[in-house]
């Protein structure tokens, strides 16, 4: 930057109020003493900002300065409050505020001896067994994708009558090529290139080949222009595949009685990222897309929230506006999942007025506090602890507890106020971690491989508009989902193992690019023909031998009267061995009956010679 632009920007008064007019980054918090300065945030402690205490009055009128803005969605022209400077401030040196003294539920009275008592939610006996509902009969990788899509032939009919309401005179799509189009979209997420035109390109370097055998780039930006979910959810105004992918967990699956309301991701400069790996800034025409989520990573419900300029005031920390917010959106998650459930929040969502928001409603919350975050005990944030020592502060029946490890300290909260662990808490040993904070590392743990895999499988092409970004982004929590009921689900296959992810996501790319299909004859009888198809082969006959059709082979269990049953595997009985299997090829004219792994391979490989 040159000098004069320096000096212009120096003289220059601030005018707008997402600033910080100073910057603390030279507080060294370990050497100074606490007493004098307003609660820390707890998110890095090197990097810690000194924030007032804001009062309701102030957020109002910091409100009414906010100039109004549009508010249509425009995620590519993305603004933040500032490059340097972390979360807006008000001026509070200018002037005493007064406001009337009102009882406020989400700013009690704390107090070191527990007043109330326990929150004993009667858990009410769930109707039906949690998990699948369609119960464990499916082992194959494409039946749990097949499952969250519905009726895989209507999705894709469904999509395809979309983008053909949307295309401008150019070639109508098909089902089938909806389905090449899908496929080349989730092969993209696992192949990291920077532009559309590589995936194409006849380079040996990138070491592949096949997009241009598959669909040419021509016909693939038409299908990505006109792209619609709109038939999928013909009454969703926004977000239709997302409400779709919400609407089909909530047919499928029963969720037990712990949910993770975990860290948001947010579409940020063309990339999705996890909220807490961002610096906390405002951010204007950003996407936040809120999951509640169980402990393996299944996704259960997904709410999205776009970020306008409007909602600066929310964002203020140590508000009560901001507990509002998100106790609003943890509410609307949980809606349909509450009433006896213990819900484990991270710091982005966890306060006092959460926990009292969910004990209305029968539920448990126990979560991380954000130091700076509006209803804490402020004695419990100014009490200085010793190293791996714990403290603990009571309203009505919730604890808030500060534990010191090390030179930081971690807050943490339970609206159970946890007898089970009151016992250890009182007796804490030097170098141990209490329970809960044991569990709650266990449920909210960064490191999980599941929430990694969410971030690491998305398209990195940034040609990629960021509707679309989002729309790829949601056929691969599809999959991802799909992976996660196939581990809880699927039972080891004889003389095999369980996919992993990777393995996985190339069975199902493999489905829907078609690779693994075999050319037989018309002739041969197939139980997955169409009424109208046997029609047009009576009406019109022509010779067995120039009729060739692809049939994609897949296990299908055995039933005999509508129960299950078994066969004969024939490749096992044609090496000489006797073995029964549940699954048999319904798309072979005898249907005979293969063990899943890798009989049925090894078979359909031998009729390709």
């Amino acid at each position: 930057m040159s000098t004069g632009r320096k000096r212009k920007q120096q003289l220059k008064p601030r005018q707008d109020d997402h600033r910080s007019p100073v910057k603390r980054r030279s507080v060294d918090i370990k050497t100074e003493p606490l007493d004098g300065y307003p609660a820390l945030a707890d998110y890095d402690l090197s990097t810690a900002d000194i924030k007032p205490d804001l009062t309701e009055l102030q957020l109002q009128l910091a409100a009414e300065q906010q100039v109004d803005t549009s508010s249509r969605l425009d995620l590519d022209h993305q603004e933040s409050d500032s490059d340097e400077d972390g979360y807006s401030e008000l001026n509070y040196h200018e002037a005493d505020v007064f406001c009337q003294d009102e009882p406020d539920d989400y700013d009690p009275d704390w107090s070191s001896q527990q007043t109330g008592s326990r929150l004993l939610f009667k858990f009410p006996t769930p109707s039906q067994q949690t998990g699948l509902k369609f119960g464990k009969r499916f082992q194959c990788p494409q039946h749990y994708f097949n499952q969250l899509l519905g009726n895989r032939s209507r999705f894709f009919s469904l999509l395809a009558q979309g983008c053909n309401l949307r295309r401008e005179k150019k070639q109508p799509t098909s089902a089938e090529e909806m389905e090449t189009f899908v496929g080349l979209c989730l092969l993209m997420s696992d192949l990291k290139l920077d532009h559309l035109a590589d995936y194409w390109s006849s380079n040996m370097f990138h070491g592949f080949v096949g997009f241009a055998g598959k669909m040419s780039l021509e016909r693939y930006q038409q299908l990505l222009r006109c792209l619609s979910f709109d038939a999928l959810q013909p009454k969703a105004k926004d977000f239709p595949l997302l409400n779709f992918i919400n609407e089909r967990m909530a047919d499928l699956y029963v969720c037990g009685q712990q949910l993770v309301l975990n860290e948001p991701i947010a579409l940020w400069k063309g990339r999705f990222s996890y909220q807490e790996d961002l610096p906390n800034k405002f951010r204007k025409n950003s996407l936040l897309l809120h999951m509640l989520s169980e402990q393996s990573g299944l996704v259960v419900k997904l709410l999205p929230e776009v970020v306008r300029q409007e909602d600066a005031p929310k964002w203020v920390r140590n508000s009560r506006l901001l507990v509002e917010h998100r106790n609003e959106l943890a509410l609307k998650l949980t809606k349909d999942h509450q009433e006896g459930r213990t819900v484990y929040a991270s710091k982005f969502y966890g306060s006092y007025g959460l926990a009292h928001e969910l004990a209305k409603r029968s539920t448990y919350c126990t979560g991380l506090l954000d130091r700076n975050r509006y209803g804490n005990s402020k004695a419990l944030v100014h009490q200085q602890l010793a190293v791996n020592s714990i403290s603990t502060s009571y309203a009505t029946s919730l604890m808030m507890a500060k534990w010191r490890r090390r030179a930081k300290s971690l807050y943490f909260f339970s609206s159970d106020c946890l007898a089970i662990y009151a016992k250890e808490l009182s007796m804490q040993k030097t170098n141990a971690r209490p329970k809960l904070i044991q569990e709650l590392d266990w449920q909210l743990r960064r490191g999980h491989e599941s929430r990694q895999q969410l971030i690491h499988y998305q398209p990195a092409c940034q040609e990629l508009p960021a509707d679309r970004k989002l729309a790829i982004f949601l056929l691969n929590i599809l999959v991802h989902n799909a992976y996660l009921l196939y581990l809880a689900n699927g039972q080891n296959p004889r003389g095999g193992h369980l996919k992993s992810y990777s393995e996985f996501r190339v069975a199902i790319i493999k489905s829907l690019l078609r690779e693994e299909v075999i050319s037989e004859p018309v002739a041969v009888s197939s139980p997955q023909k169409s009424e109208e198809q046997e029609k047009a082969k009576n009406n019109k006959p022509v010779a067995e031998a120039k009729q060739v059709k692809s049939i994609r082979h897949e296990p299908v269990v055995i039933q005999q009267n509508g129960k299950p049953a078994r066969k004969n595997c024939r490749h096992c009985h044609k090496g000489g061995m006797l073995q029964f299997s549940k699954f048999m090829c319904n798309s072979c004219p005898d249907k005979p009956g293969l063990c899943q792994e890798p009989c049925f391979r090894l078979w359909h490989e031998q009729l390709k010679k």
